[in-house]
This record gives C-alpha cells, structure tokens and sequence, in this order.
C-alpha cells in the first residue's frame, strides 16, 4: 500500500518556506563579500530583471533582504564581467540565471510576444546574418547601437506597446532562441547584446523533460515545499510539464510528497525537497519586494501568509489598495505588514506613501491572542500588535534608507494606510529619523 503523505501544517510550511529562501533569521552583521552573495544566488538561482526603479532595480532587492546593506557592483560583476556565471534570459519574466540553467531555459521558454516570424523571411535572414557578423567583431552593443550600424528598416505596426524597429525585433529574437547572448546592461538598463560563443561553450539544448527536470529540482531547492503551480511558476514553465518533472524526482528521492492544509480541511498536495529545513522558529525581518523569488507565486503568499498582494503599478489607480509600489515586511513567520515607498533621490529621503497592517488572524492555521477578539481586550491585542509592528517596520526603513544612500525616511501626510500615522510615531523615536 502506497504510505499516506505527511501533512505539515500551516506554520511548518511557512518556516520551511522561509528557511530555504534564508529569510529565517536575522540578517549576519559585518561585511557582505562576493562569497556571501554568492551562496544568496546558489541558493535563489534567479533574480528577475525589472525596468521600474521607484525603490531600486528589481534583481538588486532580493540579494538586499537577505544580506543586508552591500555594495551593488559586487553583484553586477557575477553577469558583467568574465567568466559571467550568470546571465540574463527569460525565466520569471526577464531575469538574472546561472548560465548552465540557460540551455534548460531555452529548450522550455519561447517568449513569442517579441518574435520576428512575421518579417518577410528574406529581410529577417538577412539583418540575423548581418547583426551575428556585426557582434562577432564589435565590443557589446545595445540595440540602439546595432540599428544605429544596420541602418534603418522599418518599424513594426502591431497592436502592443514597444513599437520596435524591425532590427530590434530581430535582435530580440536572436536572444531568445539563443543564437546570442547578454554581456550585461549599461546605465540606462539596455541590455547589451554579444555573440553567445563569448558567454559559454556550446553545450547543446536538452529536450524539453530533461530541461523541467533540471528547472524543477533547482525551483523545488529554492522553495522547500511546494505545489506544482507553484514549482512551475518559479521558471514559468507549464504546469503539466512541472507535474512530470515531480514525479521523475520523487523517484529520484528528490522530492518526498506532503500535504498542505487548504481551504475546508482540504489537504492540498504538494513536495518537499528532501534537503529542506523545517526550524523552530523563524525569527527573520526584511522588506521584501514584489519581485522577489519569496512571493513570485502569488496564490502561494495568500495560501501559505494568509495575505493578498498585488502591485499597483500594473493596477489603475482607482483599483489600488497598497499603493503604487509596496513591498511586504517580514517579521518572523509573518508577513505583517504592507509599505508603498519611493526613493525620493532629488530630495535624498525614502518616502512612505502608505503602510497597511496585516492582520495576523489571517495566517492559515493560526489564531493569534487577541486578534480578531471582540471588545476592549481584542483592541487591545490589535493596538499593541499594531505598535510591535510599526516600531520594527521603523528600524527596517532606517536601514534601507541608509542602503539607498538616502538620509531620512519622511511618511507622507497623506499617507494611506491604517499603519502610516503609528510608523511616523514609531520613525521620530529613531536617531536621525
């Protein structure tokens, strides 16, 4: 008879969580050195890429929740300089990977929003045979620099939103079917394009089942316990596929089957890695960004913290209840709170346009004292919560603050939020703040 799986409860599945994406505990103090972020990326092994630069760049924040305060280069040398152990590609969307993920990456993502296959072939050969050339006897080039040498050629007339020349959709399209690489971006975040032979020797591309194999055992490291969906969201491969690859690892002893406690009393299958860590207690405290590997999947935050959280800069504005950009703060198991915040560089402060409270009743499994209680003693229990919450929210600001190089943290008077006014208070009984 085939054993019943284990069913971890609702905490279990939170510390096993925060565990393997080293968010359990606090953060080491002393200097962040290449090693020490290096076991952050081996861990992860994926940052997403993101244009938006309210706070900082998306693929900087991650290794920063984990770490603490450190100097940025040291991560930009991993993707900009030789030997590149890591690369960009598309994986969650534009991200950072391990470049011997990328052949895995490229047998399973065929972004084709970005395609060329509607250029008349001719003209698509021709400009792929001529940017190949160019890049094989230049330094790294953006595609501003490519189109500037190849000469104008049209511009696409679809429906989406880039308007894209023709040699930039070709462009983009040699990159995502691999023909070239990316040798990292410069200051105004274009990526800069050279041939792949000066990224990595030519291994080959797996087939697709080797490739989820590889993708969901490294997905299923980085997450200690997870659902399919959840599994093949971390690379967004399909679903089918990451349900295949499961079962090939468990065979492996990869992966053990559990059960996580769902809706109703429903037990909701899933796996964990046979490597995860399930701690006591997770004493940890970071602001964690909306790209981060932690809350990717998002079903999985509100299944497994009991909270919704969507970013507001995809939203109309009418629509937004957490602001524009906000991050969630960590403490401990909990993600306790929400905070939209801004990097206000001209006048050198962090701005706090709205925090939320999360309440903790709302943590799967779990019913905190006083929460959600009637009366004055519920109050009570709220109030005091809310005061824990914000005074350390506070200490978190003033840290990243100083990251940024910014000198304040100033919450807006019209901040949003039932928690901006109580991290004002919490923010002027800190040195400097």
């Amino acid at each position: 008879m085939t054993p019943t799986p284990p069913v971890l409860s609702a905490a279990e599945a939170r510390r096993t969580a925060l565990a393997a994406q080293l968010l359990d505990r606090p953060r080491r103090p002393g200097p962040v050195t290449g090693r020490r972020i290096r076991t952050v990326l081996d861990r992860l092994n994926v940052l997403q890429v993101d244009s938006v630069s309210v706070l900082a760049r998306a693929h900087y924040v991650p290794v920063y929740s984990r770490l603490g305060p450190y100097e940025t280069a040291r991560l930009d040398r991993f993707w900009h300089q030789a030997p590149r152990d890591w690369t960009e590609y598309w994986a969650h969307e534009a991200s950072l990977v391990p470049t011997w993920l990328r052949p895995a990456l490229m047998a399973v993502q065929r972004r084709t929003w970005m395609s060329a296959t509607d250029v008349d072939a001719a003209l698509r050969e021709e400009l792929s045979q001529r940017i190949l050339a160019l890049l094989e006897t230049s330094r790294p080039l953006t595609a501003r620099q490519v189109e500037a040498r190849l000469g104008d050629h049209g511009r696409y007339e679809g429906n989406w939103g880039w308007n894209w020349s023709v040699v930039r959709r070709v462009l983009e399209d040699l990159f995502a079917s691999g023909r070239i690489a990316s040798a990292g971006r410069n200051a105004q975040f274009e990526r800069r394009f050279f041939p792949v032979s000066r990224l990595t020797a030519d291994v080959g591309e797996p087939d697709g089942h080797t490739a989820a194999v590889d993708l969901v055992r490294v997905a299923s490291r980085a997450l200690g316990v997870a659902t399919d969906a959840s599994l093949a969201d971390y690379y967004r491969i399909p679903v089918k596929a990451a349900r295949t690859a499961t079962r090939d690892l468990h065979r492996a002893g990869v992966l053990e089957p559990v059960c996580l406690p769902g809706p109703g009393q429903r037990a909701v299958p899933a796996w964990r890695h046979v490597e995860a860590a399930t701690p006591r207690r997770a004493t940890g405290r970071a602001l964690v960004s909306p790209f981060d590997p932690l809350v990717f999947h998002r079903p999985r935050v509100e299944d497994l913290f009991g909270v919704r959280y969507r970013l507001g800069i995809y939203t109309p504005a009418p629509k937004r209840t957490r602001g524009y950009y906000s991050l969630l703060f960590l403490l401990g198991e909990r993600l306790a709170a929400q905070v939209d915040l801004k990097a206000d560089r001209g006048s050198r402060v962090l701005l706090v346009r709205g925090a939320w409270w999360e309440d903790p009743a709302g943590l799967p499994g779990r019913t905190e004292s006083g929460a959600g209680a009637s009366g004055e003693a519920g109050a009570l229990g709220r109030a005091a919560d809310v005061g824990h919450v914000a005074g350390e929210l506070a200490a978190e600001l003033g840290e990243m603050a100083r990251w940024l190089a910014l000198e304040a943290v100033v919450v807006e008077r019209d901040a949003d939020g039932d928690l901006a006014q109580e991290a004002a208070r919490a923010l002027r009984k800190l040195q400097g703040f």
